[in-house]
C-alpha cells in the first residue's frame, strides 16, 4: 500500500476554506510561571502575584501601581485553557503536545510556539532541566516509544536540502554509513575532555496508539534546529556557526509553494537519546546573554522541526519514489522574550538584539491583527508576512497547511504591569484568528497494479487446485474419457460394442463442436478486447498530449503569475516602507505641533501673568498718585486759607488807614495835606504790593482734581 504526501495544492484559497466553514481558531494556552524558590524571606514577601485565575479559561490581571483615587486597575482575559502555576511539566506536555504528536503520526502538520516577556518561563516550558524535561525532550521520547519498533532501514532516505528526500541505493547506503562512522570517529577524537556530569534525564514512557500506526509501514525521523538572530537564519547543526562570521540561510519556496530553509542540515535520528544529544549541541550554540531581568536571556528565536516520513512496506525499495512518501512536520518554536531596554538595562549589542526581537514580534502581532480584521470585517488587506523571517517561514501555516497552537507564558510576580497586559492582549487577539482547516491526508492505497499483469496477480492469489476463471469451461471430460472396449465377435453378433463406440464417438464430436464454438467466442472476445485496448491506448496518448500541452500552458501562466506576485509584493513592500516613513513623519510633525502648542500655551500664560502684574502695578501707581494729589490739594487749601487770612488782615489795615484818613481835619495847610496824602499813598502802595494779585479762578474756590484721578 502506497502512502502519498499529504500536502497538495488545493484549488480553494484560505478565504474559500473559511467561507465554506473549514476554518479553525488558533489555540492559545496560558501558562503561569510558578514562584521562584528563594531563601530570602523578604524577597518572598515582596513577590506578590498580579494574576488571579477566575476559571479554567479566564484570568484577571490587576495592579496597584499608579492607581487613581486608590482604585486598583483590573483587566479580564479569556483563553482556550489556563495552566496554573501548580501544573507539572508532565501534565502540561499531555495537554499541549500530545494531540499534535498524534496528528504527526497521522500525517498532519502543526506549529507550537511560546510567547511572553523575558523571564516568563518560555525556555523552561520548551526545554526544561534533565530531571524535569520540557515539551521537546518528551516529544522525542513519545515519538520513538510509538514508532521505534517500525523504523525503516537507516540511511535509506536522505534529505536533498530542498524540502524533500532522496531514495538511496544499497551502494549509497553503504557509503553514507562509512562516512558517518568516519565522522563519528573524528568527533570522538576531538571530545577528549571529559564533560561535566549532569543529572540523569527523566524519560517519558508515554506511547501513542493510532490506527494508521502499524507494522506494515516504515518510519523515519529527521530533525533540524535553526535560530533567527537579528532577522537572519542560522543552522545550529552546521559547524559553520562556530565561525566568527557564519553564513546565514535563505528562505525559498518549494514546487508546492511552501517556504523552507535552503541548505539546512537535516539529520536522521534513531532514538530519543540521539535526538537529545543533537538538541544539547544546538542549545550550546544558541545565542544567550545576561540581562537585568534574566540571567540566561534568549537573544534569538529557535525553531526545532521534527519530520516523520513513512511509506508502506508493500512497495519494493527498488520501486520506491518520492510520491510514495508521506511527510508530516511539527515545529516547536521558542520565541525570544519581548523586553524594554530601560527595564532590562541593556547596552551596546544587546540593544540591537532587543530591537530586532521586538520588531519581529511586532510583525507577528500585525499579521494576526490583519488576519483578524480581514475575517471579521471582510476586508482583503495584505498580510505583511515578508516583513520578518519568522512570519515568512510560517506563512503556509496561516494559509491552512497545519494546526497552530500558542503557549502564552506569564510571570505573575513580575512588576511590569503594562508589558504583561500587552502580552495578554496579544494572546486574546490571537485566539480570535481563524486559519483554514488543513486537508486530511489521503488514506493508504495499495501499490499500483497495471492492467497487463492484473490477470497474473489474480491467478497467483487463487488457491492451489482451482482452475483459472477464464478457462473454466474447457474442462471437457468427453475428450479425455477412455474408449470403450473394442473387442467384437462376428460369431456372437454383438452389437452392443458397436453401439457403445458410436455413442462415444458422437459425444466426442459434440464436445469438439462445442469447444470449437467456445474457442471462436473466446477469439471474438479477445479480438474485441484487443481493439478496445488499442483504442483506449490511443485515447490515453491523445489525452496525455493534451494534458501535457495544458500543463505547459498552466506552467507558463503560473510563472507569469509568480512574476506578477513578486512585482506586487515588491510594490507592496515599497508601499509599506513609504507608509511607515509617512507615519513617522506624521508622528514627528504631530510632536512638533504639540511642542509649538505647548510653547504657545506657556507664552500665553506668561503674558497673562505679566498683564495681571502690570494691572496690579498700575492700580498701585494710580492710588499713589491720587493720594499724592489729594495731599497736595490739602496743602494748597491750607496755603490759600493762610493767604486769605493775611489778605483779610491787610484789608483791615487798609480800611483802618482809610478810616483814619477820612477823620483828619481839612484845616491844615495844603502842603501838609499833600504830604500826608503822599505818605498815605506810599504806605498804601506798600501794603498793596504785599498783597498778591489773584486771578479770577483763584477766587472761585479750591481746585477740583481731574476725573481720572478721582476716588
Amino acid at each position: 500500500m502506497a502512502l502519498r504526501t499529504p500536502m497538495k495544492k488545493s484549488q480553494f484559497g484560505s478565504r474559500d476554506l473559511l467561507a465554506n466553514g473549514g476554518g479553525c481558531p488558533v489555540e492559545v494556552f496560558c501558562r503561569l510561571r510558578p514562584p521562584k524558590e528563594s531563601t530570602n524571606d523578604q524577597e518572598t514577601e515582596n513577590s506578590t502575584s498580579s494574576v488571579k485565575v477566575s476559571s479554567s479559561t479566564e484570568l484577571t490581571l490587576f495592579s496597584s501601581e499608579n492607581t487613581k483615587n486608590g482604585q486598583i486597575r483590573e483587566s479580564h482575559y479569556e483563553f482556550s485553557h489556563i495552566l496554573t502555576d501548580d501544573v507539572t511539566q508532565s501534565a502540561a506536555f499531555k495537554e499541549l503536545a500530545i494531540p499534535l504528536l498524534d496528528d504527526l503520526i497521522q500525517g498532519k502538520n502543526s506549529v507550537l510556539f511560546t510567547y511572553g516577556i523575558t523571564g516568563s518561563g518560555k525556555t523552561y516550558t520548551m526545554m526544561g532541566p534533565n530531571n524535569n524535561p520540557g515539551l521537546i525532550p518528551r516529544s522525542f521520547d513519545v515519538i520513538f516509544n510509538s514508532v521505534g519498533p517500525y523504523l525503516g532501514k537507516k540511511h535509506l532516505l536522505r534529505s536533498d536540502r530542498q524540502n524533500s528526500y532522496e531514495i538511496q541505493s544499497e551502494a549509497d547506503i553503504l557509503i553514507e554509513r562509512q562516512r558517518k562512522e568516519i565522522q563519528m570517529g573524528k568527533n570522538n577524537q576531538r571530545a577528549k575532555m571529559p564533560e561535566a556530569t549532569t543529572a540523569a534525564r527523566t524519560l517519558d514512557m508515554t506511547s501513542l496508539w493510532n490506527p494508521q500506526l502499524n507494522e506494515d509501514c516504515s518510519y523515519f525521523v529527521f530533525v533540524t534546529f535553526v535560530e533567527i538572530y537579528n532577522n537572519y537564519i542560522y543552522d545550529l547543526f552546521d559547524d559553520d556557526i562556530l565561525n566568527k562570521a557564519p553564513q546565514s540561510k535563505q528562505l525559498r519556496d518549494d514546487n508546492r509553494g511552501r517556504p523552507y530553509i535552503r541548505d539546512v542540515k537535516e539529520i536522521e535520528v534513531r532514538s530519543s537519546d540521539e535526538a537529545i544529544e543533537l538538541l544539547n549541541m544546538g542549545l550550546k550554540r544558541r545565542r544567550i546573554a545576561h540581562t537585568q531581568l534574566n540571567t540566561e536571556s534568549s537573544r534569538s528565536h529557535s525553531v526545532l522541526s521534527m519530520r516523520l516520513v513513512q511509506y508502506h512496506n508493500d512497495i519494493p525499495v527498488t520501486s520506491l519514489t518520492k510520491d510514495d512518501l508521506m511527510i508530516s512536520t511539527i515545529h516547536l518554536v521558542d520565541l525570544a522574550g519581548s523586553e524594554r531596554v530601560n527595564r532590562a538595562k541593556t547596552v551596546g549589542e544587546r540593544v540591537k538584539e532587543a530591537s530586532n526581537i521586538n520588531s519581529s514580534l511586532m510583525v507577528l502581532r500585525q499579521c494576526f491583527e490583519i488576519l483578524r480584521e480581514n475575517q471579521s470585517q471582510g476586508t482583503i488587506k495584505m498580510v505583511p508576512y515578508r516583513e520578518s523571517k519568522l512570519t515568512s517561514f510560517f506563512k503556509s501555516y496561516f494559509d491552512g497547511e497545519g494546526r497552530i497552537r500558542m503557549i502564552l507564558c506569564v510571570n505573575p510576580a513580575a512588576d511590569g504591569y503594562e508589558e504583561i497586559q500587552h502580552a495578554l492582549k496579544f494572546g486574546e487577539l490571537t485566539k480570535d484568528v481563524l486559519v483554514p482547516r488543513a486537508l486530511p491526508p489521503p488514506p493508504p492505497v495499495p501499490p499500483k497494479v497495471t492492467r497487463a499483469n492484473a490477470p497474473l496477480r489474480e491467478i497467483e492469489n487463487q488457491p492451489q487446485g482451482s482452475a483459472p476463471v477464464l478457462f473454466a469451461e474447457f474442462n471437457a471430460q468427453a475428450l479425455i474419457a477412455p474408449f470403450p472396449s473394442l473387442e467384437y465377435s462376428l460369431l456372437d453378433g454383438d452389437e452392443e460394442a458397436i453401439l457403445a463406440l458410436e455413442e462415444h464417438l458422437r459425444r466426442r464430436i459434440d464436445e469438439r463442436h462445442r469447444l470449437s464454438m467456445l474457442i471462436h467466442e473466446q477469439q471474438d472476445y479477445l479480438r474485441k478486447f484487443t481493439f478496445e485496448l488499442a483504442s483506449e491506448y490511443d485515447l490515453t496518448i491523445s489525452d496525455h498530449d493534451e494534458m501535457t500541452k495544458e500543463n505547459d500552458q498552466q506552467s507558463k501562466t503560473i510563472r507569469h503569475l509568480q512574476t506578477r506576485i513578486k512585482l506586487l509584493e515588491k510594490a507592496q513592500h515599497d508601499f509599506y516602507k513609504t507608509t511607515n516613513q509617512i507615519e513617522r513623519e506624521n508622528k514627528t510633525l504631530k510632536s512638533q505641533v504639540e511642542d509649538k502648542n505647548n510653547d504657545l500655551k506657556a507664552l500665553k500664560a506668561e503674558r497673562r501673568k505679566d498683564k495681571i502684574d502690570f494691572e496690579n502695578k498700575l492700580k498701585i501707581k494710580i492710588n499713589e498718585l491720587e493720594q499724592q494729589y489729594v495731599n497736595e490739594l490739602k496743602n494748597k487749601e491750607i496755603r490759600m486759607r493762610e493767604l486769605e487770612r493775611q489778605h483779610d488782615d491787610k484789608l483791615n489795615i487798609i480800611r483802618s488807614m482809610a478810616a483814619s484818613n477820612t477823620n483828619t481835619p481839612i484845616k491844615e495847610n495844603g502842603h501838609l495835606n499833600s504830604m500826608s496824602v503822599r505818605k498815605r499813598s506810599q504806605s498804601e502802595e506798600r501794603v498793596l504790593q504785599e498783597i498778591p494779585i489773584q486771578s479770577p479762578s483763584s477766587r472761585q474756590g479750591p481746585a477740583v482734581p481731574p476725573k481720572r484721578f478721582r476716588m
